[in-house]
């Protein structure tokens, strides 16, 4: 044998959960994202802890106080491109959302980089210490700490997508996991 052909991946053991216990915290996930940086055109990668335990419900939490696009009450004709969409019978007043506003639209773009912002932060599983030794316990101390080590947007986002492929099947982007999460 060549050694090469006679490779068997290890074969996937799926666990079956008859009973859930109050307490046990099954559903924890942990795991790692890694980040890039390069320094003096040295690069290097950086593993940094996440967990996606409670992300779900920030989310949601977060989620309800996105942006709404301001609302018009307008007659909608049922010949119009968007009466005949609706499949009208006759003309219609209609509440009618816009959202090419652009004090929505600048609104909306500030909550996803706060959404992103604060997710990232809520997912690293780290230790926040600020320069005076104590510990940052809100959000705007944690941000402040990243932003003072200098991350980027892109980190950010790669911190946001590995906590979202914390608990997601995907064979191929599984490498940022740990053996034993």
């Amino acid at each position: 044998m060549d050694g090469i052909s006679d490779f068997k991946p290890e074969e996937e053991v799926v666990e079956t959960i008859s009973e859930l216990i109050a307490g046990e915290a099954l559903f924890d996930s942990r795991g790692f994202t890694i980040i890039k940086i390069t320094k003096n055109g040295i690069e290097k990668k950086t593993k940094l802890p996440i967990k996606s335990t409670g992300v779900a419900e920030f989310q949601e939490k977060l989620s309800g106080k996105a942006p709404k696009p301001p609302r018009t009450f307008e007659r909608i004709k049922k010949d119009s491109k968007e009466g005949k969409a609706m499949g009208l019978k006759h003309d219609q007043m209609m509440t009618v959302f816009d959202d090419t506003d652009d004090d929505y639209i600048d609104a909306l773009e500030k909550h996803t980089q706060d959404f992103l912002w604060q997710i990232a932060v809520f997912a690293l599983d780290i230790k926040w210490t600020k320069s005076d030794g104590t510990e940052a316990k809100t959000f705007e101390e944690k941000r402040e700490i990243l932003k003072s080590n200098n991350i980027t947007g892109h980190h950010i986002d790669k911190i946001y997508n590995d906590v979202i492929l914390l608990t997601q099947f995907e064979e191929d982007r599984q490498d940022f996991l740990s053996r034993n999460s």
